[in-house]
């Protein structure tokens, strides 16, 4: 008799048993074997809530072993990362498993899937075959390549969750990936981002207070347009960001949380973003207060003409335009948060400062604000090296 261990209920503990029958005519050594085996995976089975009191664990077993990766996707992968991923990364997400996992693995047990497999996606990647756009014949880019790969490494994670999969898959570092190339990022200097404030003096009040907003505080895009007066404090001079604009293809704009736990901030305003959306608050309240349009009362900072929330596009084009009208050099939108955190360093700022200020989710994020700092960089060593010149030393 297996037990199984499955919880408590009304303060007591609840146990699954079950026997096992071994094949007839082995001896008793592999009869222990074979017990000690299914034991284990009917305490999966339990576990993932794929037993029910009564059935046949060896006819769910079975099934469970000889679940394909088409059947794993299709019935359970797809369902359950509707849950937590924003729309349009589903579709991406679905898109990968359509043109590449599954015409390649879709027949395959899920049980049997494992590094080797992640290995020989990876490397079939690397390969012109493996692009299938009008570029047809030249290989995919580094980065699309990982990103094609974490969607089966997803699917490996979820099935071993399932207790599909009986080892772990192994960590990321482990699989061998093409380098990515990382780009220097595009920022604007200390003169060039006081003359982009100096000229918003210049502009209507809804474009200056959202450049400045996004200038200063270094927030994305999706979360910009997301923001409504209540995130505010202008007491404080703190501005919360805890949501995060997405539209899906053919549908309406929406709201969701931002795209990571740490991206759930707040984040310190300048007297120069205050000043900028007291100053459009009092213009938006005469609109408001002249319009019949209901959409005002959902409390947008930045809204179209019908105070319904701002495109997710619209950040993109009235940056642009500005940088136009004044003869400024083209950055483009999300620059103004890699400048933001560039200058947040510059200024003395520690790295967890802006890692926190800028809500991301890991260290190398951050610090690569760190290698675009090349003149502060310059003369900190020359003062270090300065510091510490032996020709500066008196020997005995």
């Amino acid at each position: 008799m297996i037990r199984v261990s499955n919880g408590m209920k009304d303060g007591k503990q609840v146990f699954v048993n079950y026997t096992f029958h071994p094949a007839p005519g082995v001896t008793e050594r592999a009869a222990r074997k074979s017990a000690k085996e299914f034991a284990v995976m009917f305490e999966n089975l339990v576990h993932s809530g794929g037993y029910v009191k009564g059935m046949d664990a060896t006819d769910a077993l079975c099934k469970r072993c000889g679940m394909t990766v088409r059947e794993f996707v299709e019935n359970h992968y797809i369902n359950g990362i509707s849950l937590h991923l924003s729309p349009n990364t589903c579709r991406n997400y679905e898109k990968v498993i359509r043109q590449f996992i599954l015409p390649s693995f879709g027949n395959l047990p899920i049980a049997q899937l494992n590094e080797v497999h992640m290995q020989s996606f990876v490397d079939f990647l690397c390969t012109p075959e493996a692009r299938l756009d009008k570029k047809k014949g030249t290989p995919l880019a580094a980065s699309t390549i990982k990103r094609y790969a974490t969607v089966l490494s997803s699917i490996m994670t979820e099935a071993w969750k399932n207790h599909l999969i009986e080892k772990k898959p192994l960590a990321e570092k482990y699989i061998r990936y093409p380098k990515i190339a990382i780009p220097e990022l595009e920022v604007y200097s200390e003169e060039e981002a006081n003359l982009f404030n100096a000229k918003l003096l210049l502009e209507d009040a809804r474009t200056r207070a959202l450049l400045c907003v996004a200038l200063s505080t270094g927030v994305r895009r999706a979360e910009l347009v997301a923001l409504k007066w209540s995130d505010v404090d202008f007491h404080e001079r703190l501005l919360s960001i805890n949501r995060s604009a997405y539209k899906p293809k053919g549908g309406e704009q929406k709201t969701k949380l931002p795209k990571s736990l740490t991206s759930i901030r707040r984040t310190f305003l300048t007297e120069n973003a205050l000043e900028s959306l007291r100053l459009w608050r009092e213009e938006q309240e005469s609109i408001r207060k002249k319009s019949k349009e209901s959409a005002w009362n959902e409390g947008y900072i930045f809204t179209d003409e019908h105070g319904r929330m701002m495109s997710l596009y619209a950040p993109t084009v009235i940056c642009s335009d500005f940088q136009k009208r004044h003869g400024l050099r083209h950055l483009k939108f999300h620059g103004l948060r890699h400048t933001c955190g560039t200058l947040m360093m510059a200024q003395g700022a520690d790295i967890q400062t802006v890692k926190a200020a800028l809500g991301h989710a890991d260290w190398e994020t951050t610090q690569r604000y760190v290698h675009t700092l090349k003149s502060s960089l310059i003369e900190a060593g020359a003062k270090f090296g300065k510091a510490i010149n032996y020709r500066n030393c008196e020997v005995n």
